[in-house]
């Protein structure tokens, strides 16, 4: 075949040679549908300002309206993703008195690369519009009735007649089926697996899951002390996880204290921490509420019935809301469930963690960084902010005279289920002043509210200009130098990476369940 040069009209049959402007780049929409009007199409994606405004920011999706001026009608959401495209413009002639186009000419332009694409492969929610039936039988158009667009009197909008229409927010949290489940193959069983739908009533709608035992005793304040466990418990739990060693060590534990924390056991066990779900239950009970509630208390042993137990007991510490936890941001225990879109994904912030070696772990030749805490997670020193706005201490492990002389002073002669035996309102007492204390902190550093909070709103402009990039691994903890707070004195971004360890209060019941 002949080559033609581009700009010249060339048979269908004839290559031909495009020039290509590398520097003129294009963003490509995707538009799930023909387009016979350009400005209609535009206005269903909210305006040529609106699509600026999304490919401003990498995290944001294009939304798609397929009933603009309705608010009712839910949209579809476009993804957005790298291309290697290239914009052609094609255009295509046929000679005067011919009905076919087998013999036409085309002419051909490269207008430039698409490197970004947004791509509507999720499917929209379900819509719900607002129509009803009228009187003759025929649907009607309610939207003007219910969605008023002018300012009225507050009378006429009460007494008016509107028919009722209350559909939800959104009717589904995903956007893509769930293809794995509806194209999987059949579930493989172990040998012995018994269908529990077998068994089950017919009203009743079971699952495919085999139900799991639960070998924890949980224990309410006013129930009877199990003074031992089970042997079909012990049996069943070495099946799971069998190493006589670590059971000497745990048992061991509970001799030297008979109520221990998750975390506090984590800090001083050296075993496998995954493990110890297996374990725990031989040798103690959960406590669901009360005084010791989320500890782990040894079989027979009765806090009580023991005034001395009162060591044990649990102060749970939470900052409050307008303190200096929300101010510096201690992090939460639990990150928010946020279902993240693929261009919102970011990397986890390279910052190490809290370090939980134990003295029993570490060696001698075990090199000391400056990182290191000279206390673990789960005692308090009032040198520091607790790690997370929730922390549950018991009052052996608050390392504050202050709080030691109120706790040792006086004992009640009861033990009650809000405050076991402390005197009534020493609970509250101690985290007041575990509340003032973190505020002394503060205002020892010489940090005012009015400068972390310009920090905090310096830091968000940072991340927001910075979303092109989806890079905080270094940035994340800039602003901490602006707060002049020693790092070998007050490491406050180490200590809020605590949440990704193995939290006391996180999910002890979960774990045996």
């Amino acid at each position: 075949m002949e080559l033609e040069k581009a700009h010249n009209w060339t048979d269908f049959d004839k290559l031909t040679t495009v020039p290509y402007n590398k520097d003129r780049q294009f963003v490509g929409i995707e538009y799930p549908g023909i387009v016979k009007n350009v400005d209609k199409a535009l206005a269903t994606l909210g305006g040529i300002e609106n699509i600026e405004q999304v490919y401003a920011k990498a995290n944001k999706r294009v939304d798609l309206h397929f009933q603009p001026g309705n608010l009712f009608c839910k949209p579809a959401f476009a993804e957005r993703t790298t291309s290697t495209c290239l914009l052609m413009k094609v255009k295509r002639r046929r000679r005067k008195g011919e009905k076919s186009w087998e013999n036409c000419q085309f002419k051909v332009e490269v207008l430039g690369s698409i490197e970004t694409m947004y791509t509507f492969n999720s499917m929209a929610d379900f819509q719900y519009l607002p129509i009803v039936k009228g009187s003759n039988g025929n649907m009607e158009q309610i939207h003007d009735k219910i969605v008023f667009n002018t300012f009225m009197d507050r009378n006429e909008f009460l007494d008016r007649d509107v028919p009722v229409f209350l559909p939800p927010v959104i009717f589904s949290r995903f956007d893509y089926p769930d293809k794995a489940y509806l194209y999987r193959d059949g579930v493989n069983h172990k040998p012995g697996y018994v269908n529990p739908d077998k068994d089950r009533p017919a009203n009743l709608i079971g699952t495919v899951r085999e139900r799991r035992k639960i070998f924890t005793v949980f224990m309410n304040f006013n129930d009877k002390i199990p003074q031992k466990p089970q042997e079909e418990v012990i049996t069943n739990l070495r099946l799971k996880y069998n190493e006589p060693e670590r059971e000497k060590e745990l048992a061991q534990l509970f001799e030297e204290r008979p109520v221990w924390s998750r975390l506090a056991l984590n800090h001083n066990y050296t075993g496998k921490l995954d493990k110890l779900k297996y374990l725990l239950p031989m040798f103690a009970f959960y406590y669901l509420n009360g005084p010791w509630r989320c500890m782990w208390v040894k079989f027979g042993y009765d806090p009580r019935a023991h005034p001395e137990a009162k060591a044990y007991q649990v102060v749970d510490y939470r900052a409050r809301q307008n303190s200096p936890a929300d101010i510096v941001g201690v992090a939460l225990k639990r990150s928010p469930n946020i279902i993240a879109f693929p261009a919102m994904k970011r990397k986890n912030a390279s910052v190490a963690k809290i370090d939980l070696i134990t003295p029993r772990q570490q060696t001698a030749d075990s090199p000391s960084t400056s990182d290191q805490h000279e206390e673990p997670a789960h005692v308090y020193v009032p040198e520091r902010l607790p790690p997370c706005r929730q922390m549950f201490y018991q009052m052996c492990d608050i390392k504050m005279n202050e709080i030691q002389s109120l706790v040792n002073t006086r004992t009640s002669t009861i033990c009650t289920e809000k405050d076991g035996w402390c005197p009534k309102g020493t609970v509250e007492r101690v985290r007041d002043i575990m509340t003032q204390r973190a505020m002394d902190i503060l205002n020892r550093k010489g940090i005012s509210v009015s400068h972390i909070l310009r920090s905090k709103a310096k830091h968000k402009r940072k991340l927001a200009d910075d979303n092109e990039t989806d890079d905080l691994a270094d940035e994340d903890y800039d602003d901490m130098d602006d707060l002049n707070i020693d790092a070998g004195e007050y490491d406050l971004a180490d200590e809020q990476q605590v949440e990704n360890d193995v939290s006391e209060m996180e999910t002890e019941m979960l774990d045996c369940v």
